[in-house]
């Protein structure tokens, strides 16, 4: 058995999860899956194709979840470009762990090895929740095939975590269903998912143990004083995970950044919000299409 990597309990387990991602991914428009060989793991990627004179877009999913509830925003953005979402290595999904990955030095070589895997020498990169911080963190690591980051509600990024937070994280790792259904609901602002991606979400928690997985790391001041890639912040008024200071932070540490918080949203930034979300990032690409910083 492979140590400190993430992995299924067993085959049967990895099965259930399986027929789970399976009925969560039918909001996907159609698309062709990829498997990438990293030096962590085999990763894999779904990928719709877009107009040629777009520069592609990598999508990232939050912690714990998976690509599933990028299918409407895939489908919109694939009208400019095309679209890929991947399924990080630490997570439940369709790719494999072989190796730990302790930190983010690790987390950017991975992501790198993934770019080089689907041939991409420059790309659109957009995060939510922990891919946020994966986003923000390639931005500090190995910014060179990056055209542009968009990070969506990155914990841990610009501020610690409030203490309540790791508090409510705490006694739901240690405590049942029930505990874990009112984490969800508390994060996202009193609401549960809709059924298929609950479903999704607690075969991830039932049949996978997670292992090897970076905490973010916030930037330091010299880390934001070196950012020279266009940059979007987009942040919950109501997060659980962000402080209300971040905003402020990332005007005065990073000037050229895009920032904007969306009052009245929880940390599910992606449901309370999407048409906006939608529109943001794609005027953003469009924005930084033709622009490439090294």
């Amino acid at each position: 058995m492979r140590k400190n990597v993430g992995r299924f309990i067993d085959d049967a387990a990895e099965a259930r999860f399986k027929q789970a991602f399976d009925r969560a991914m039918t909001s996907w428009p159609t698309r062709v899956d990829l498997e990438i060989t990293t030096s962590f793991g085999r990763t894999v990627a779904s990928t719709v194709e877009g107009p040629s004179d777009g520069t592609p877009v990598l999508l990232l999913p939050g912690g714990g979840s998976t690509i599933a509830p990028w299918g409407p925003f895939a489908e919109a953005w694939s009208a400019d470009r095309t679209v890929i979402a991947v399924d990080t290595i630490w997570d439940a999904g369709r790719s494999v762990q072989t190796k730990p990955i302790p930190s983010g030095i690790e987390a950017a070589a991975w992501l790198n090895e993934t770019l080089d895997g689907l041939g991409l020498e420059v790309v659109h990169i957009v995060g939510f929740s922990y891919g946020a911080w994966v986003c923000v963190n390639q931005l500090v690591h190995d910014p060179a095939k990056l055209r542009s980051v968009t990070a969506i509600e990155p914990p841990g990024t610009i501020t610690g975590l409030p203490w309540r937070t790791w508090a409510k994280m705490l006694r739901m790792l240690l405590g049942d269903e029930d505990q874990y259904l009112s984490y969800l609901a508390w994060v996202r602002g009193g609401k549960l998912p809709e059924s298929a991606t609950l479903d999704l979400l607690m075969a991830s928690k039932r049949e996978f143990v997670q292992r090897g997985t970076p905490r973010p790391e916030r930037l330091t001041k010299a880390q934001w004083r070196t950012l020279n890639t266009p940059l979007s912040v987009l942040l919950s008024g109501r997060s659980r995970f962000i402080s209300r200071r971040a905003a402020n932070i990332v005007r005065r540490s990073a000037p050229s950044a895009q920032v904007r918080v969306f009052p009245q949203a929880s940390h599910a930034l992606l449901v309370d919000e999407p048409d906006a979300i939608i529109h943001h990032v794609r005027d953003f690409l469009r924005e930084h299409d033709s622009t490439h910083y090294s």
